[in-house]
């Protein structure tokens, strides 16, 4: 039993790091905006991903698709912030 529960421990342990996506900051997007998602990650501030996701979708629509990569961090950063994603926040991930 102990050497199940060890396994099921290293399996989540060895899960939870996954790598953020790729993104051009300093270039395309301030330094400043990695900041501040990765504050609000930090804090749990799971409101503010939300809306910072919205913006996001509409500077995507405004581009035409510019912005996914930013899209897919954001939605990193709520993941690891723990915080529910809204079904319709998904609807533009599959792009």
């Amino acid at each position: 039993m102990r050497r199940f529960v060890a396994s099921v421990a290293v399996l989540l342990v060895a899960g939870c790091g996954a790598d953020a996506p790729a993104v051009d900051w300093g270039g395309k997007y301030s330094d400043s905006v990695k900041e501040r998602l990765d504050e609000l990650a930090h804090q749990k501030d799971c409101g503010r991903l939300l809306a910072e996701l919205d913006t996001a979708y509409a500077i995507d629509g405004a581009k035409k698709g510019g912005s996914g990569d930013l899209v897919a961090y954001i939605t990193y950063s709520l993941e690891r912030a723990d915080c529910d994603i809204p079904e319709d926040k998904l609807r533009h991930q599959a792009r």
